[in-house]
């Protein structure tokens, strides 16, 4: 029955919902662009203002749908494509395990966007371009994709305009959980602008999401070259961009290189944000991962511990990034061989979770799962059967 170490749920969040960055000056007249971090929802352009139109409910209902979508095609899948499947599962499984947090980081990553079309103004009609600001900011995907592909058949050699439009159309694939059509397009957003870090973080991401690694890794690379010239050394940008480089190496088996990475992103962070802050939280509980992947138990425990004493300080009991904690805490205990230990986490992540989510969640499946193990190892076979204490129908598929 094997147990699941969870990354931070943060760094994914930041991941897909990845501030991009503003292209600088204008072409034609100037253009006052503003983020209105006061009113979630609405974006200053100069030209009038932009009110995102998509409720918490909508967004709840469009990762729904799709998470039936993909459970469907995962039954009639062959292997090579069931494990992209269950990645981008695994992501919808996150994003509604937190699902106003996640709603929040969606709706600011659409004013970015939005704000950042501002920067091609000028190389394209304006009365296209305020079109697919509009259909970005109702929720009209569709709509917003064919406006998009028209941006860069207008754009007429602007360079810029053509790989903007196919950066926003990646990511509304991206936001539809559709990482196959995604990647293509980021490919070619890249191919036209090779030196924009947000294009090529979020093609990493793309990649990484898709399980090809070695892809991912040396997108992050150029990810980070591009902002360490832009940003300098201790920027959160750049720290991101190191967090990023850290997993692909993670999941490419070199611990090492994983661990260098996150080590620089967490002191960068440190310096930013200083102690009890969730970045650092988040660093701490990748390093802690990346520490148990590599078969050192004990430092793997002390990041952990120092993450969830700066979490339960910023969220408090209940929580679910410290329920994540408390599960990966539980995790490093049961490699020890410290079962009692590794159950006490356990139960705390589960009881944690029944009370924020209710039974039937997937977050919860996966504690009763890790608990159930610990339980076995310990030989209690019945507790291991039922999950512990609270009645389990079924362990959750690995």
């Amino acid at each position: 029955m094997p147990t699941r170490l969870i990354r931070n749920s943060m760094l994914i969040v930041l991941c897909l919902g990845f501030v991009p960055l503003s292209f600088g000056a204008l072409t034609g007249d100037k253009i006052e662009q503003r983020v209105d971090k006061d009113s979630i929802g609405v974006v200053h352009t100069g030209t009038g203002d932009i009110h995102i139109g998509i409720t918490l409910e909508q967004y709840e209902d469009g990762l729904r749908r799709r998470a039936k979508e993909v459970t469907e095609q995962l039954e009639k899948a062959h292997n090579r494509e069931r494990e992209a499947l269950q990645s981008q599962l695994d992501i919808i499984k996150k994003q509604t395990a937190d699902i106003e947090q996640s709603y929040k980081n969606h709706i600011k990553d659409l004013q970015e966007r939005i704000s950042q079309l501002e920067s091609i103004r000028g190389q394209v009609p304006d009365e296209l371009l305020d079109q697919a600001q509009n259909a970005l900011a109702k929720g009209d995907t569709e709509k917003a994709d064919k406006l998009f592909q028209e941006v860069e058949k207008q754009s007429q050699g602007a360079i810029k305009a053509a790989a903007e439009a196919n950066y926003q159309r990646c990511k509304i694939a991206g936001d539809a959980i559709k990482y196959q059509e995604a990647l293509p397009l980021c490919e070619r957003a890249v191919q036209l602008v090779p030196k924009n870090g947000t294009y090529l973080n979020y093609t990493g991401l793309v990649a990484n999401t898709l399980g090809r690694f070695g892809a991912a890794k040396d997108y992050y690379e150029q990810a980070l070259a591009s902002d360490l010239k832009t940003y300098g050394e201790d920027h959160s940008t750049v720290a991101k961009d190191r967090n990023n480089l850290g997993s692909a190496w993670q999941a490419l088996g070199d611990y090492q290189k994983a661990i260098v990475y996150l080590e620089q992103a967490l002191a960068s962070d440190l310096k930013t944000y200083g102690e009890d802050h969730p970045t650092v939280a988040g660093d701490r509980n990748n390093l802690g991962t990346a520490w148990h992947d590599l078969g050192d138990y004990q430092k793997a425990i002390v990041y952990l511990e120092q993450a969830l004493a700066s979490d339960l300080k910023t969220y408090g009991e209940d929580h679910p990034k410290v329920a994540i904690i408390r599960n990966n805490h539980g995790t490093a205990w049961l490699a020890l061989g410290d079962y009692q230990k590794a159950i006490g986490c356990y139960e705390q992540a589960l009881a944690s979770d029944l009370k924020t989510y209710g039974e039937d969640h997937p977050q919860v499946a996966i504690y009763r799962n890790n608990l159930g193990s610990a339980w076995y190892s310990l030989g209690d076979y019945q507790k291991a059967i039922y999950g512990g204490p609270h009645r389990q129908d079924k362990f959750s598929p690995k």
